[in-house]
């Protein structure tokens, strides 16, 4: 089975006007132009503000959201339903970023209800998992990682869980160039791997694409990636640059044909 790279690009609250969401299109455009890409799919989450400017991107880009609550109408002041997002054209959707499990004090059973929404509606969830770096120094990484997996995936069935895309993003990597060596990306892909095998069954395991977040660049890509058996990044401050974005896709899309030829 042929899996898909992903590259997704996380905008955060980043373009300032409806003419910055226009500039920033148009060079995405540009660095698109005359390219394709059969074997990665790109993902921009822009802010929900422009979601609708985001409509005429190339085949090979997909618009994502990057929240939502988890209700699907009613008295929920300021927020943005699943539903909603859904008829807007997004197929993606951002679960429990580090930033909203810090900001926001999100918690792994309200991230589990989210990715139960979010996929009721017809949204493939990303969803985010990583370990602080007062855990990671205690060595308490695989114990973190497991207690979240296994909440936000409980009562999903094997079609459901097999639809959800893993971020890991270690919580003391974003936005502090700091990063894991590719031997402890190969640990937590194996470790992510023996859990969704424990909790579902080895087909629904591999069917589960796992991504790499935090502090992203198109020069640590294979090392965070596919040499680390990831299938694809979660790209933060770097999104801001379309044309890292596609620079990105374009590496991806290369390793892909290599691999496919190696089989």
């Amino acid at each position: 089975m042929r899996k898909n790279f992903y590259v997704v690009g996380n905008l955060k609250m980043n373009l300032l006007s409806r003419e910055e969401a226009t500039q920033y299109i148009s060079l995405f455009q540009r660095e698109l132009q005359g390219k394709r890409f059969e074997r990665v799919k790109g993902i921009v989450c822009p802010p929900f503000l422009y979601l609708s400017q985001f409509d005429n991107l190339p085949a090979s880009i997909q618009k994502g959201a990057q929240n939502f609550f988890p209700e699907k109408s009613g008295a929920y002041t300021g927020e943005i339903s699943p539903l909603m997002l859904k008829n807007d054209g997004v197929e993606y959707v951002i679960v429990g970023h580090s930033e909203r499990r810090r900001i926001a004090c999100e918690t792994d059973a309200m991230l589990h209800n989210k990715t139960l929404s979010a996929l009721k509606h017809h949204l493939i969830p990303i969803v985010c998992v990583g370990e602080t770096d007062e855990e990671r120094r205690a060595d308490e990484t695989d114990r973190v990682l497991a207690e979240q997996v296994k909440i936000i995936f409980s009562s999903l069935s094997k079609l459901q869980a097999g639809t959800v895309i893993v971020a890991y993003e270690p919580r003391w990597a974003i936005g502090t160039d700091r990063l894991p060596t590719t031997e402890e990306l190969l640990q937590v892909r194996v470790l992510l791997l023996k859990l969704f095998t424990e909790m579902f069954d080895a087909q629904t395991a591999e069917r589960i694409a796992v991504l790499y977040g935090g502090s992203v660049k198109s020069a640590f890509l294979p090392a965070v990636s596919f040499e680390a058996r990831m299938d694809g990044v979660l790209v933060g401050r770097e999104s801001l640059f379309p044309y890292e974005l596609v620079k990105m896709m374009g590496v991806l899309e290369y390793e892909a044909e290599r691999q496919e030829q190696e089989r």
